[in-house]
């Protein structure tokens, strides 16, 4: 028997129209024996590296793919009612070249050929061919499209097309969706009976083998129910609508004896999946850090060499004359920079600095891991003296633990919208993005959701998400372990509440929308859509990876976090307004660390608005500390949390 894999997969990032998560279904695929299995997301690439890294973990050959919509026309095309959506077609990478046109396709159809959908055209097709496979796709590709409603010479014409870009790597896709669910569609079965028999003599004539797919929205058999909420949450409607989208209920991942069963009559379409199987190559999608150009000024070798310049040039400004202690401390961090290919960061980021400030932007004194790196400090990148304060570069960088340095920066509101400018000017449009991020359900909204389009009571609604307990991350299946009462409602005899809580744990988790990030920035070396597929959102200027935070850095690519501080502006605003009334130009870093009055306003819990001091517990320990220098404030931020809180007293006390 040959192997059978599904090569026409939706996943959770088919935003409200799959509904099969990653990990599940990639459970789903090794208990039922199979090797392999295909992700085909509408339009985008979402998911890729969530289900490859996924799927090689579990000893699944990950196929990556997309269903991708090609324009009637041209991409230019944007006047006609045709032009709105596409002819659907399926395209699977079957090695790195592959992976790699599949990234540039998937980008080019977001940032040039958005249309009310994503669409590349033929021509864009042919440029990027070179290692995908391409199947015809559901009803909804253009060949079964002009079997069903245009002419047979025109399927011909539409094959005919798609055998000259990709040859050998082009077959014929069918599928069944026999049902006797009168509550499903029942009329996609003999259109794609009519559609088969087409494609069966197409197939002869041009020697075009076919294959056999299910179209995958959902896992299980099961979970049809489920989906379809998920389809009237997508579209608006409630479960009762009779003029709503239906599936058949046959779209979850069907065990290969099902599909043979289906297909008993041309086994063909079943055994001619084995082939695309073989024919796809394993390879990695991680890579090794890739930073950015840094253009070095004239009289230096590398950028090794300006960067150990610049840091001692810092140094001298910070400290004057060295101590020993100092140079071993810059000669250790350098070597390591060094060693782990990152002098590029450090220059990217203490240039963007400089021009930060002499644009007239507040720059926050630094934060986190960083703060430790003495380079960092003598470069400007941070303002806190790390070896004053003991703080350790080794938390920072460590060439026993490779990871991108990460760096958070902190600009006023107004200027990091002039510093990301400058950066865009300075690296070029093509190599700077925003990262995308992914807004699920969590228990409450699923339950809310569920509830909306089954028509439950809003009250009741009400009452079953307020169960949810408010700790954040809580799933279904924890609040029923906390909430016995919740529990009670998955047995009630109110079918419309049981089956809403039944629903509501499998769409749990399911993505919901996209969003940006509200500070994350990449830089690249060459153009972003060499590595990482790229889309376009609301309101963001710049283009956004479709990979999201989480998996940025493992493809190589630098990630940095440009933060707009509400604190920063009203420090700035606050030093203007001294500037104006009392004519006294206040120069921030100049503020002692031992400024008595600073002290007093701690000692007095007068800390409204100061980050990490504001809150009322807090109020009530620096009265009771009272608070004489800088090292008392640090000991609060780091015992103020859960665990060492209750040493505060004994601190104090001491």
């Amino acid at each position: 028997m040959a192997a059978f894999a599904h090569l026409h997969v939706h996943t959770q990032y088919s935003i409200l129209d799959g509904a099969s998560s990653i990990p599940l279904l990639i459970d789903k695929v090794k208990s039922l024996g199979m090797e392999a299995v295909a992700i085909t997301d509408h339009g985008n690439m979402f998911g890729v590296k969530e289900f490859h890294n996924t799927a090689a973990k579990k000893g699944i050959k990950p196929i990556i793919g997309c269903e991708i919509y090609v324009a009637k026309r041209s991409i230019a095309d944007v006047t006609g009612k045709e032009d709105r959506s596409g002819d659907h077609l399926i395209l699977l990478a079957k090695n790195l070249k592959g992976y790699k046109n599949l990234i540039k396709l998937i980008s080019l159809a977001w940032i040039k050929g958005f249309y009310y959908k994503p669409r590349i055209d033929k021509e864009l097709l042919a440029q990027y061919s070179e290692g995908l496979i391409a199947s015809s796709a559901c009803l909804a590709g253009e060949i079964p499209d002009e079997i069903l409603n245009g002419t047979t010479e025109g399927a011909e014409a539409a094959l005919r097309s798609y055998l000259d870009i990709f040859g050998k790597d082009f077959y014929l896709e069918i599928q069944r969706h026999e049902t006797y669910d009168p509550e499903a569609d029942m009329k996609v079965f003999p259109l794609q009976q009519r559609a088969i028999e087409e494609i069966k003599k197409l197939s002869a004539r041009y020697d075009v083998k076919i294959i056999a797919t299910n179209d995958v929205h959902f896992i299980n058999a099961e979970d049809a129910e489920a989906h379809d909420r998920l389809i009237c949450i997508n579209t608006a409607k409630d479960i009762d609508d009779p003029d709503r989208l239906r599936y058949s209920k046959q779209e979850y991942l069907k065990s290969e004896e099902e599909m043979r069963k289906i297909f008993s009559d041309i086994p063909e379409a079943i055994d001619n999946v084995a082939e695309i199987i073989a024919k796809v190559e394993k390879y990695k999608l991680d890579h090794d850090p890739i930073m950015p150009d840094f253009d070095l000024p004239e009289g230096y070798k590398d950028k090794d060499e300006y960067l150990r310049y610049l840091t001692y040039k810092g140094a001298k400004e910070r400290w004057g004359d060295l101590t020993p202690e100092q140079r071993e401390r810059i000669d250790f961090e350098l070597v390591t920079i060094a060693k782990m290919g990152f002098p590029g960061y450090f220059l990217i980021v203490q240039d963007f600095l400089r021009a930060a400030r002499e644009m007239g932007v507040s720059v926050g004194p630094g934060r986190g891991s960083a703060a430790g790196s003495a380079v960092a400090y003598c470069l400007r990148i941070t303002d806190i003296d790390p070896i004053k304060y003991g703080l350790l570069f080794e938390r920072f960088l460590n060439v026993d633990r490779t990871s991108m340095p990460d760096i958070d920066i902190d600009f006023d509101e107004d200027g990091r919208e002039a510093v990301l400018k400058y950066v865009v000017n300075k690296y070029g449009r093509d190599k700077v993005a925003h990262i995308i991020t992914f807004g699920s359900m969590a228990a409450k909204m699923a339950i809310r959701d569920v509830a909306r389009v089954q028509k439950l009571p809003l009250p009741d609604a009400d009452r079953l998400a307020k169960l949810i307990p408010e700790k954040p991350g809580t799933t279904l299946l924890q609040a029923y372990n906390e909430v016995p009462e919740l529990s009670k409602e998955r047995e009630s005899s109110n079918k419309l509440i049981s089956q809403t809580l039944k629903y509501a744990e499998v769409l749990e988790g399911s993505i919901r929308q996209t969003g940006v990030h509200a500070c994350g920035v990449i830089i690249s070396k060459e153009p972003l859509d060499n590595y990482i597929p790229l889309c376009t959102a609301k309101d963001a200027e710049l283009a956004v990876t479709q990979y999201d935070g989480s998996h940025v850095q493992a493809v190589g690519l630098l990630k940095m976090d440009f933060l707009g501080l509400k604190t920063l502006s009203i420090i700035r605003d606050a030093i203007e307004n001294i500037r104006k009334s009392k004519g006294i130009t206040i120069d921030i870093d100049s503020i002692p660390l031992d400024d008595k009055e600073t002290y007093e306003l701690f000692s007095n819990g007068e800390t409204t608005a100061i980050f990490q001091f504001e809150s009322t517990g807090m109020k009530r320990y620096l009265k009771e500390l009272r608070p004489n220098r800088f090292e008392d404030l640090i000991a609060m931020n780091a015992l103020y949390r859960p665990g060492p809180m209750g040493q505060i007293p004994v601190y104090i006390k001491n």
